[in-house]
């Protein structure tokens, strides 16, 4: 990576995890040990694009959602006032062939609930009467939602035709503005192997949460490798991120220590 890019980037960090050497964050704020349920995780230490990989295998595991968590507090860039971010990660895997089709797949996620108090990327279940088929990728931003009304308080950016059947990584980052801003200033964007896919604005997002209670989770039914997570307390612009995603290919993991 552009070593000004790593400069700029690193006082930002809130938790990198190479996964290089184990499942342990490299970098964290908070706890850097995750909860890791050895029944459908596994680290490989040679499995990753350079270096070792987080492994699951969690095609039915139901709805348990425990396969693999860090604590948020510290590890995600939440403030009760105005925050913004970025979350990036490497998958790979083939969500058409490899997914149980009775679920919805969360490869990240911390929520309350998924329509309450929600930050997510998730693959729709195939033939979604909302998305049909093949799966899509959405990139989820839910605020207080004591309904849980998936058709309230959130926004979602959607992509489809991913082709991820070619078994190569692929470079996923979803970025924001203005949560807890208190006004209608909220955006977000989705970007897939450096380039931005989907993008919004003009929202708010107000949230609320217990911090203490709150976990970042990995993994949630997937089935496939993932590389690199990377959570930040900024909100990348598009050309970083297309810098992130060129920089780092070849290279043995994030040099973010």
């Amino acid at each position: 990576m552009n070593r000004t890019l790593s400069n700029l980037l690193r006082p930002h960090i809130c938790l990198h995890a190479s996964f290089n050497h184990a499942l342990d964050a490299d970098t964290a704020r908070g706890d850097p040990t995750p909860h890791v349920n050895r029944q459908v995780v596994q680290h490989d230490p040679r499995g990753g694009r350079c270096g070792g990989a987080v492994v699951f295998n969690a095609r039915d595991h139901g709805w348990q959602e425990d396969e693999f968590t860090y604590a948020a507090a510290g590890n995600f860039p939440y403030q009760h006032d105005c925050f913004e971010g970025t979350v990036s990660f490497w998958l790979r895997g083939d969500p058409d062939q490899d997914l149980n089709d009775e679920f919805p797949v969360d490869p990240f996620h911390i929520s309350r609930h998924a329509a309450d108090g929600s930050f997510y990327f998730d693959l729709t279940r195939p033939n979604d009467w909302r998305y049909g088929s093949p799966r899509k990728l959405r990139w989820g931003i839910y605020g207080d939602n004591p309904t849980q009304d998936m058709f309230q308080g959130g926004q979602l950016l959607v992509v489809g035709e991913l082709g991820w059947h070619d078994q190569q990584w692929h470079h996923v980052v979803g970025t924001w503005r203005n949560a807890n801003s208190g006004a209608d200033d909220g955006a977000a964007a989705l970007y897939i192997d450096g380039i931005r896919r989907a993008w919004m604005h003009g929202y708010r997002h107000q949230i609320r949460w217990d911090w203490d209670q709150m976990n970042i989770g990995l993994g949630q039914r997937y089935v496939g490798a993932m590389d690199d997570l990377l959570i930040l307390d900024t909100c990348l612009t598009e050309d970083s991120v297309a810098e992130l995603f060129q920089g780092v290919q070849g290279e043995a993991g994030l040099e973010l220590g």
